[in-house]
Formats: structure tokens, sequence, C-alpha cells
């Protein structure tokens, strides 16, 4: 029998026997856990291509299905993607420690970070799992830093230092279980425009819409896997550097006409739309201004299987 019908086969009773489970309230698990191993297509692909029998093909797969469910069950350092054994009643709630949930219930969370004038530079870092990640419409003048989540999978943790003049926040997402049936991470940030803003988020299946174009940004650091990444950026620092590493990502940046810009790519299968750019050589393209604008946005994009969009506004 060829690799090929058993392999689907296999992967068809492991499903079947998932939503089984699920069903009867023995199993708990998010879809975001699923878009956690987009990699093993990859590695299941490359099993499929090597010279070796098809029974040594298969034996392989098992392993690395296997390996790959038991390591994001047993690990993820944000404590995010975890499955687990259902403790009560499968129709109407689910316990984690001392706190009950039932299926109406959905968290809020609200942190801030006091606005100080002796602060004029702010490093905020984000890891999350997965989410939902906007700007809020507004910041009160007392606040530096406002976040509000709302969504049923785990609140976050917030710690800040300072060093001469700088702020560095750090925003991390803490353990949870989760659930099959959640209702999401979805956080809004508010953020001062008073201060320079550098950002630096390292995040997983998450969608990420931010427009920064009244702010000063400097610098912009995304490392993210199966994401969707918008953003608007301005002309209000003299060099803004965005740096965006990802795996199966769509990635819209829209940038001022009255910058100049610079774009390296070292991507294989992506799809690119630079428009109003000049090739300059191999994975390099400018604007025709860049050389003598007052204001220049660098971007660098390392990406596997994406769509790639860079527009002037």
């Amino acid at each position: 029998m060829s690799y090929k019908k058993i392999f689907w086969g296999v992967i068809l009773v492991i499903i079947g026997t998932l939503f089984i489970l699920k069903n009867v309230g023995l199993v708990y698990f998010d879809w975001v856990t699923l878009w956690r191993l987009w990699p093993l297509v990859l590695i299941l692909w490359g099993i499929s291509i090597i010279p070796v029998k098809d029974y040594l093909k298969l034996i392989f797969s098992i392993i690395a299905i296997l390996l790959s469910v038991l390591l994001v069950n047993r690990y993820d350092r944000t404590g995010y993607y975890r499955f687990g054994w259902r403790h009560s009643d499968p129709q109407s709630e689910w316990r984690d420690g001392n706190r009950k949930y039932d299926k109406t219930f959905e968290d809020e969370q609200q942190l801030f970070q006091p606005y100080d004038s002796a602060i004029n530079r702010v490093e905020l870092k984000l890891e999350a799992a997965a989410g939902e990640f906007k700007l809020a419409d507004n910041i009160d003048d007392d606040k530096l830093l406002t976040f509000f989540k709302q969504g049923t999978i785990a609140n976050y943790s917030m710690i800040s230092r300072d060093e001469d003049s700088s702020r560095f926040i750090e925003l991390n997402m803490q353990e949870s279980k989760i659930r099959m049936d959640n209702r999401g991470n979805r956080v809004k940030i508010g953020l001062n425009p008073r201060v320079i803003w550098d950002f630096d988020f390292d995040i997983g299946a998450s969608s990420i819409n931010l427009d920064l174009s009244n702010y000063q940004v400097e610098n912009i650091d995304i490392d993210g896997g199966a994401s969707s990444i918008n953003l608007k950026l301005g002309n209000k620092s003299r060099e803004t550097h965005l740096g965006i590493s990802a795996g199966a990502a769509s990635i819209q940046i829209n940038i001022p006409e009255t910058s100049g810009a610079e774009i390296k790519t070292e991507t294989a299968l992506t799809s690119r739309d630079f428009k109003g750019f000049n090739k300059v050589s191999n994975g390099l393209y400018r604007t025709s201004d860049f050389v003598n604008a007052s204001n220049k946005i660098f971007i660098e994009f390392d990406a596997a299987v994406s769509s790639l969009s860079v527009k002037r506004y």
C-alpha cells in the first residue's frame, strides 16, 4: 500500500478522534494551537520526498506529528498553547485553579503606565502567542501607555524600568489553559504621542493593525509566525527602521510619500508589490528620492510563504 494512502488515512483518523474527544468533553483546545503547528506541513512535505521506503516515511511522519503535538502541549514560553483534560461539566464550565469560567464569561483587563515628563523615549516589548492587536483611538494626557484586553484566553503581566530618560516596558501573556470555544485575545494599546517609541513584538498567529503615523517611531521589530500585519508609518522621525521576520504572513506597510524608503528582502515563496520603488540590486529596492530625502524609512523583510506590499500615501 502506498505511503500517501496510509498517511492521509492516519491523518483523518487523528482529526476525527480529536473531534470526538472534544465533543464528549474529554479534551479542549484552541484553533490557534493548530496554527502554531503550521511548520509541520513543511516537515511532512520534506519527508514525502525523501528517497526511502514508504513504511519509513510513515514512521517518520507519525514521529514528527507526535513530537510536534507533545512540544506544543508541554511547553511554550508564553504558556499559552496547552491541551488539557476537562475537570467538570463539559457543557457549562471549566476550571483553572480556583477560578471558574462559564461560556458567557469574558475576561477584561486594563493596565497603564503613568506619564512622566522626564521620560522622552519608550521601548515597548510585547510577547504573545496569538491575538488581535490595535491602537486605541485616544489616551489621557496623564498616561504614557494604556492597555485594554478582552477575551477568554489569558491575562498579561506588565513590568517596567527606567534608565536615564528612557523607560522599558514589557507585556507578557501569562500562562493559561484554553478552550475550543474561546473568545479570543483582543487588545487595544494607547500610546502617548509626546515620546519617541521603539517596538519589539514577539507574536505567533496574530493580527496586527497599527496606525503609527502620528507618533515618533524609530525602531519596530516584529517576529511573527502565521500573521496578518498592517502598519501605517509617518514622517515624524528622521529615520524609522522596520524589521519583520515571519512565516506564512500577509504584510501591508503604508509609508508617506514625503519620506524616502529602502526595502531589503530575502524571501522565497512570496508575492511582492513595491509600487514606487526601483530595484537597485537583488533583494534591494529604493524610492527615487531616497538619497536626498530628509526623512528615511528602512524596511527589512525575512519571510517564508508571504504576501508583501509597501505602498506610499
